[in-house]
């Protein structure tokens, strides 16, 4: 009895700190240094990326889809597919490699991002959602971007992703991780000058992250719905398409675990179709997919909530 007690007192305890956070509101407030540096990175890329059609090179262009392709992938595979809901099974070196792409498209490191959409699935559309829609557009969009203080009291720090910090792979580029983008920005920049710097860095990096982005806010306002989720996750064409396949979200939501979320003939999901092709060349197996006996649960929880 104590001990139910005692855990309830500590969750309304640690609602009633998210609540006077909240009410605090976003720019005033006490800044950590992470979330001022998170800022910073944010804006620099945006002012990188308005010179852009300034200096436009036919080469930069190229690099710019190039890794744009590579760490969009790093992402939806990557950080994922993979590392958050271990859709199929990869070679170790194979998963680092993935992870690494991640990494160099600027949306934090691997321990950082997995804990987070843990926790939006954990606690999706709820008080301790990390970036949830009900707390305004930009705040889903972004704001919980750089607002790390926040985003533990909702969720904890990293306790559950001890997969990854048992790992020294994760843990190094966990205490590295600003390195990384910003030494990929250095060698654009040797290779091909400013015009290689403003679009491989900052087009490529504003393009990746605004693209993941609205899979978070965009994803849970406006879209279809082909399942009744406990949560506002919809199917959005769009994200759909620009997110690799990441933006059929009320998909995704309903069957987290799968590797793939177009599951329509005409949901196109790129990283499906790369998943289908490295498991094809033995690259990847025990690949996940909802079965038809998951399809009829979904289907009998009832009808579906009206579409946004």
């Amino acid at each position: 009895m104590n001990q139910t007690t005692s855990t309830t007192d500590k969750k309304k305890a640690q609602l009633s700190e998210i609540e006077k956070m909240r009410r605090g509101g976003f720019w005033l407030r006490k800044w950590r240094l992470e979330d001022v540096v998170t800022l910073c990175w944010i804006s620099g890329l945006h002012v990188l990326a308005a010179f852009a059609p300034f200096v436009f090179d036919w080469g930069a262009l190229m690099v710019t889809i190039g890794l744009g392709l590579a760490t969009g992938i790093g992402m939806t595979l990557g950080y994922h597919r993979l590392l958050t809901h271990r859709s199929f099974k990869i070679s170790k070196e194979l998963e680092y490699v993935f992870a690494y792409c991640g990494v160099l498209a600027g949306q934090k490191d691997p321990i950082s991002w997995v804990s987070t959409h843990k926790s939006h699935h954990r606690y999706s559309d709820t008080d301790r959602d990390p970036h949830s829609p009900a707390e305004g557009f930009w705040f889903s969009h972004l704001g919980w971007f750089c607002y790390k203080d926040y985003i533990i009291a909702k969720c904890g720090e990293y306790s559950n992703v001890p997969e990854l910090k048992a790992q020294w792979f994760y843990m190094f580029l966990h205490d590295t991780y600003f390195w990384h983008p910003a030494t990929l920005g250095v060698l654009l920049y040797l290779y091909g000058g400013f015009s290689y710097l403003t679009w491989g860095l900052g087009i490529r990096a504003v393009i990746v992250c605004h693209i993941t982005f609205i899979v978070r806010s965009v994803g849970h306002i406006w879209g279809e719905r082909s399942w009744n989720t406990p949560d506002t996750s919809t199917n959005n064409w769009c994200s759909g398409i620009l997110a690799l396949g990441d933006g059929w979200h009320n998909n995704h939501h309903a069957f987290p675990n799968s590797a793939r979320h177009g599951l329509k003939w005409w949901e196109l999901d790129l990283t499906w179709e790369f998943i289908k092709f490295l498991e094809l060349v033995g690259l990847i197996t025990d690949v996940k997919v909802p079965t038809e006996a998951e399809k009829r649960r979904m289907r009998s929880l009832g009808s579906i909530q009206p579409t946004k």
